[in-house]
């Protein structure tokens, strides 16, 4: 049976259209994510600075060696949309945890949530090494508690609920495309475990509503 070349010309355009669509909105294509940290990391957690164990639904950090830099862990993730939710709990000096949003190695750092004893950011890069505070402010966060996270990235709109709090930012940066999230902070110093320790659970990542 002979197909008329109109009929074969409109699939090959409609397969073409949903390979661009899969390309442009790759946040069904990875998401969602659900980490419940009972194992070792596996091999998406690509990159990293400082000690980092999961172990029995907990992923716990903190620094080590002589290199002065708080503990961080990078997963791959490729979106640009997302809802975000998790668990922190600062233990010891630690004084805040993160969330860093990146993109590729060539745009660096996208965004960057920070939770900390006495303040809560939310940075925007919009430029490689370009910080802008779209969120800060002071808060009082209870000592040796875990505390949950709610972060929604949808177009060039950012909300997080965490803390009891509510906030709301807007800017383009918000709306690129991400290649990484990861987790880290500052856990207390350089003699490690002894000083402090950041502990994170229940990642889920999933596309907003």
């Amino acid at each position: 049976m002979c197909v008329p070349s109109m009929t074969i010309y409109a699939f090959r355009l409609l397969v073409a259209l949903l390979l661009s669509l899969a390309s442009v909105n790759g946040t069904e294509l990875n998401l969602p994510v659900a980490e419940t940290f009972e194992q070792p990391l596996s091999a998406d957690w690509h990159w990293g600075l400082g000690t980092w164990i999961a172990k029995e639904g907990v992923l716990r950090a903190f620094e080590a060696g002589e290199r002065r830099h708080g503990p961080v862990k990078q997963r791959h993730l490729s979106f640009t949309e997302a809802d975000v939710r998790f668990d922190f709990r600062l233990e010891g000096k630690a004084s805040f945890a993160s969330f860093p949003v990146d993109g590729t190695r060539e745009r660096s750092h996208i965004l960057n949530f920070v939770m900390g004893r006495n303040v809560f950011r939310i940075i925007a890069h919009p430029r490689k090494g370009e910080n802008v505070d779209l969120v800060r402010e002071k808060i009082t966060l209870a000592d040796d508690e875990w505390h949950s996270v709610h972060i929604v990235l949808k177009g060039e709109a950012v909300t997080v609920e965490f803390n009891g709090h509510t906030w709301t930012a807007n800017h383009p940066v918000v709306a690129e495309p991400k290649a990484n999230v990861g987790f880290g902070g500052e856990s207390g110093g350089p003699e490690g475990e002894k000083a402090g320790a950041l502990e994170f659970r229940r990642l889920k990542i999933t596309a907003p509503h």
